[in-house]
């Protein structure tokens, strides 16, 4: 907005202050949400019910807090109850988006489909130029304008990284807000394209690229996304979408595309919590197969049948791989692929390409149709089913049909794996006994013959694998022996395989998509070096309740993520009081480094002490974590124990870590075992031993293989004992997450951030209810509230100077009649000079007040033309009345003249007449 618009503003406020008669103010019953009340001459303050409560907070009101604006931090005196009754406002006008700053967007979902909310009326073409050739930073709150800016500034003549971060808690519509904004950048680039084309044809084929970037999305939504409690399509897994971007002609263009991603939440694969499931592709893989999900015992199901004979033999076409095939494909697979992936895509099903804004029918706010049927853009009908829009998208992204049956097959196994079920030794049934003897029996034979021919491996070594474990001595020449695993021990081998597999197949896939996306070579020549364009998409801050080693890791990489925000909220509120020679302006920020510190830092951070109990191998365990924690942290203020505990959860094993965020506690059951989640000897053995597709995987994610975690080691013609080799054990998956982490900071730190702060108004995913409470914690954990306060300890009040003039000029010009001649900042200081000092300072373009100074002054100004007004009165009056007494002694003087002339003419008349009288 520009001032005059602001100054109107104002003025509007300032006459409905007037016309108010009695004093409002902002109030919250304990336990309550925010409204708006009225104070009372005496002080009590009356609810919109009519209740009089003892225990209220309250805050002060402005009217400025009344209107609707599209950027709340234009509010005079802005706190945490105008902020949210604006966005409860705007979210029932329909107005999902605000602004919060100049490059932080509020998003709150709507849970309902808004029309033509993702609509440009004018086109993509326009809308593309527009991007490119408009001068304004004032554009309408919106993801498309986040999108626009970050595409403007990436193809400037600077050409700084941009990033657009967007985070927010399961169900706050993260995804889709990522998936417009990459819809935006992709058409942007594909209209550049078309503009500069030169053959008609050619659009089609410039625009391909643009086309694979959005099937990406569909792909990874399948593979990395399931319905949680609180999200009916949930990323199970951070994501960073890095953007090669390219200037073209007037605008630019997406040259290239890789893909990153952060800590995929496998847990989820061998079991999920009640009225939660796997990842969605599992179920519509078996939907199309025609199989039931509570077949499975990993999608939560109980039966352990077999197959059905149709199923079966479906599945056995599927399977269909030779082991010649196999390895052509597993040297086809490695990252030397990109001459086969650069064609991939003229291949079968290229043509049936759907909209990945589509794909998911759960998604709250996606765009499908009622009947079920996905749209494409240009308004066709593409599959129905969920399975055929992923298969054409994984066609037109270069995997074959061999490719896509594969991986299908390699699924189909781990769900045979996961109903393998196991009984001690004597038990009845189908059971076969293992060649160890003693160990577990496994109940069925079937599913494991099934699970043991998708994956390629003969169903003994399978079994052997599952339920016997080598175990090497760790004195002496390391002797080796087999210890037989008890049924819980075997079913927690065959989900770690199960989890572990998964993991594979889901890398595979990024890195099949990454070679599909990479730029071709240009052989050391080419034009101009491609600029970055980043999207990071990742869970915010998470508390399930029963917290556990996901959850800690996930919250360490927000910890990080807002370590970015609030430095980049402060320094950009440092850099602007520096370029505006405003030097002493104090201003800080709530640093999160001391919970970072707890939680990394070595040698007694959270996660070193984790990795040094996997490093510790047989003799770590989540019980001597536990109670490293408390030994080293148990006096800290980051860290405690939990007040209560809940059902299931026992003392001493449960910690509170106070993030930025607020208190989260952790179960620490299995911290160890998840971290570490490494195969045993055996397990680990049998990978290279699989053939079918599950080879083809194994030899694209890991071409040669890793040694085991534990065990014996070998360096050049030294043995090393075993008891060393345990002490030198890789790193968890805690370590691992942490580096990724860690240098995804430092990536996102070397170019300009955006943030989307997405933000989910109720728990029921219901449209049009507003939960004020849990809105408020969500703006607290995303820093939002943060960047509030660090404006308010400033000078949140930034105006132009002509804004000051045009409300104090008359009283300064009959001060000072010579005001005209000065310059703009000597106007605004004569107006500001009505104010204590501390509460203004004047930069080189701008007027920086604080919080209540333009209240003050319009008071002030308005009491000063309140007495000019009594004193102009005062003094009509006086004139007035002096011409009134004036008036009257010459009527006076008039009416005695008046007089004396009639009663000379009496008396004239009079002597007349006595002059008669004697004649």
């Amino acid at each position: 907005e520009g001032a005059a618009s602001r100054t109107r503003r104002r003025r509007k406020a300032s006459a409905l202050a007037s016309a108010m008669t009695a004093s409002l103010c902002w109030a919250r019953p304990k336990g309550g949400a925010w409204v708006l009340a009225e104070r009372t001459e005496s002080g009590d303050v009356i609810l919109p019910d009519g209740r009089t409560l003892d225990t209220l907070e309250t805050a002060a009101h402005n009217v400025s807090h009344t209107l609707n604006w599209e950027d709340p931090t234009y509010m005079d005196d802005l706190h945490e109850a105008p902020l949210l009754d604006l966005l409860r406002r705007r979210f029932q006008q329909g107005t999902i988006y605000t602004w919060a700053g100049p490059d932080v967007l509020l998003s709150v979902n709507p849970f309902r489909t808004i029309p033509r909310l993702y609509d440009l009326p004018d086109g993509w073409r326009r809308a593309a130029t527009a991007a490119a050739e408009r001068k304004s930073s004032s554009t309408p709150p919106h993801v498309f304008s986040v999108a626009e800016r970050a595409w403007r500034s990436v193809l400037s003549a600077a050409g700084t990284p941009q990033a657009l971060v967007c985070n927010g808690e399961s169900g706050a519509g993260k995804t889709e807000a990522c998936r417009q904004m990459l819809r935006f950048i992709a058409h942007a680039s594909a209209d550049c394209r078309a503009v500069s084309a030169a053959a008609g044809g050619a659009k089609e084929e410039a625009s391909k690229l643009e086309d694979a970037v959005l099937n990406t999305t569909c792909v990874l939504e399948a593979f990395g996304n399931a319905r949680t409690k609180h999200n009916h399509n949930s990323s199970r897994f951070g994501k960073l979408t890095c953007l090669g971007v390219t200037p073209h002609g007037k605008g630019g263009v997406v040259s290239s595309c890789s893909f990153r991603t952060l800590l995929l939440e496998r847990s989820r694969v061998a079991g999920q919590a009640a009225g939660e499931r796997s990842f969605h592709v599992f179920y519509w893989l078996l939907e199309a197969r025609g199989l039931d999900p509570d077949s499975y015992a990993m999608l939560g199901g109980t039966a352990r049948s077999p197959a059905p004979p149709a199923a079966t033999e479906a599945a056995d076409t599927i399977y269909a791989a030779s082991e010649e095939e196999a390895e052509g494909e597993a040297a086809e697979g490695r990252p030397e692929m990109d001459a086969k992936l650069a064609g991939g895509a003229e291949g079968e099903a290229a043509e049936s390409e759907a909209a990945p804004g589509d794909t998911i029918a759960d998604d709250p706010i996606a765009g499908g149709t009622d009947d079920g049927e996905v749209k494409t853009e240009a308004g066709e009908a593409a599959p129905s089913s969920e399975l055929a829009v992923v298969e054409a998208a994984l066609a037109a992204l270069g995997f074959s049909a061999a490719d896509v049956a594969g991986v299908w097959s390699t699924l189909l196994g781990l769900l045979e794996l996961g109903n393998v079920a196991f009984i001690a030794p004597g038990g009845e049934g189908d059971s076969v006994r293992s060649e160890g003897g003693g160990s577990s029996l496994v109940e069925e034979a079937a599913p494991l013959e099934r699970a043991a021919e998708a994956l390629g491996v003969p169903a003994a070594k399978l079994q052997k694998a599952l339920t016997m474990r080598t175990h090497t001595a760790l004195a002496g020449r390391g002797s080796s022996s087999q210890i037989p695993l008890s049924p819980s021990e075997a079913a927690e081998a065959r989900d770690a395989l199960t989890r572990h597999l998964y993991q594979h197949v889901f890398d595979f896939l990024v890195l099949r998509l990454n070679a599909h996306l990479a730029p071709p070579s240009s052989g050391g020549k080419g034009g101009e070096e491609a600029r970055s364009l980043m999207l990071l998409d990742i869970v915010g801050f998470e508390d399930v309740g029963s917290n556990s080693l996901e959850q800690l890791l996930i919250n360490y990489a927000n910890e990080l993520l807002q370590r970015l925000f609030n430095a980049h909220v402060f320094e950009r509120e440092a850099a602007l009081y520096k370029a505006e020679g405003i030097d002493d302006a104090a201003v800080s920020y709530t640093s999160n480094d001391a919970v970072l510190a707890v939680l990394s830092a070595a040698p007694y951070g959270l996660i070193p002490l984790l990795e040094e109990q996997g490093k510790l191998g047989e003799r770590g365990s989540s019980a001597a974590f536990s109670l490293e924690v408390f030994r080293h942290h148990g006096r800290t203020r980051h860290v405690a124990k939990p007040r209560r505990l809940s059902a299931g959860e026992a003392d001493g094993r449960v910690f509170v870590v106070s993030h930025f965020a607020g208190d989260i506690s952790y179960d620490s059951r299995h911290f160890v075992e998840k971290n570490v989640e490494a195969l045993h000897k055996d397990l680990h053995d049998l990978l290279p031993l699989l053939a079918g597709y599950a080879k083809v995987v194994l030899a694209t994610t890991m071409p040669t293989a890793p040694p085991p975690r534990w065990g014996k080691k070998k360096t050049a013609g030294k043995k090393v004992p075993s008891a060393t080799a345990k002490i030198r054990g890789s790193f968890g998956i805690s370590s691992t997450f942490t580096s990724q982490a860690n240098a995804l900071l430092e990536t996102l730190q070397s170019g300009t951030p955006h943030f989307v702060r997405c933000l989910k108004p109720n728990s029921a995913q219901t449209g049009g209810d507003f939960d004020s409470a849990l809105v408020l914690a969500q703006l607290n954990s995303l820093g939002v509230l943060e960047t509030v306060r660090i404006r308010r300890e400033g000078f949140p009040v930034r105006t132009d100077f002509a804004e000051v003039w045009a409300l104090g000029w008359a009283a300064v010009v009959r001060v000072t009649p010579q005001a005209s001649r000065l310059s703009a900042k000597q106007r605004a200081e004569a107006v500001l000079q009505r104010l204590p000092r501390d509460m203004w300072k004047l930069g080189h373009t701008k007027a920086f007040l604080r919080d209540g100074a333009l209240g003050l002054l319009e008071a002030e100004l308005a009491a000063e033309k309140a007495g000019s007004a009594t004193a102009i009165q005062a003094l009509a009056r006086r004139r007035r009345a002096s011409s009134q007494a004036t008036l009257l002694a010459e009527a006076r003087a008039k009416e005695e003249e008046e007089r004396r002339a009639a009663e000379a003419a009496a008396a004239a008349e009079a002597a007349a007449a006595a002059e008669r009288a004697e004649r």
